[in-house]
């Protein structure tokens, strides 16, 4: 019955300023504080009647929603998924490394806004890490580990703006995407400075059933994804 309707629904003519429907996305709360504002003032300039709902990435497993079609699409760093599950890559994510303006050992060290901290004192500082499921590494410790260092993780929260109100207000170093930093930076009282090591860039892509590729109504809140994301200016926004 589910694809007799988007059969039917692909014979119409497409107008998204008649479109009556819930789109549900699922991402961290990076997306829910840059993106959504964003794409939910662009969705109502052009379809008023269509509502947006946003998960966190802590609901489940992303195949299996998007095979129940509990959520439309799910914006995520690089995920094994099935065949059947479609991708188009949103931007890159480099790392950046924020700090509280008071931070007594950067501040001891003299180090500028922006400058590279030194590896030594970037191991010795607690570390602050965004961890859905409670795992005190990631990106940052396999980078270390390959140089032979480990930093120490003293705090781990389920998101970033949880994050960045940490090393705001305590003594915390915490390696998170340059595109939130940039953002936190502007109403928290942190710093932004370089990593003293070289950390993978990973892929934020956006993923959804292969079934919906040619449905109208879905193929166009991917491109309002697409040029909502594409007007913030990050890196490298395309399909595949």
């Amino acid at each position: 019955m589910r694809e007799i309707e988007r059969v039917f629904h692909a014979a119409k003519r497409f107008d998204p300023a008649e479109l009556e429907r819930t789109f549900t996305l699922m991402g961290a709360d990076f997306f829910s504080m840059l993106l959504m504002p964003s794409l939910a003032a662009r969705i109502t300039r052009i379809a008023p009647a269509v509502s947006l709902r946003f998960l966190d990435s802590a609901r489940g497993d992303v195949a299996r929603l998007l095979q129940e079609d509990e959520i439309d699409a799910a914006l995520e760093r690089p995920l094994e998924v099935p065949d059947w599950v479609s991708s188009a890559l949103l931007f890159h994510s480099p790392c950046a490394i924020i700090a509280a303006k008071d931070n007594a050992a950067i501040n001891r060290a003299g180090i500028e806004q922006n400058g590279l901290l030194p590896i030594e004192l970037f191991c010795e500082v607690p570390h602050a890490i965004r961890s859905i499921d409670g795992s005190m590494s990631g990106f940052t410790d396999e980078a270390l580990a390959k140089i032979g260092r480990a930093r120490r993780v003293s705090l781990a929260l389920p998101h970033f703006q949880a994050v960045a109100l940490a090393v705001a207000s305590g003594n915390y170093l915490a390696s998170v995407p340059r595109q939130f930093a940039v953002s936190a930076a502007r109403t928290l009282p942190i710093v932004i400075y370089e990593p003293p090591l070289s950390i993978p860039v990973p892929e934020i892509r956006m993923y959804w059933h292969a079934r919906h590729d040619d449905e109208p109504p879905h193929r166009w809140i991917r491109d309002q994804i697409l040029e909502t994301v594409g007007a913030f200016g990050f890196p490298e926004a395309g399909n595949e």
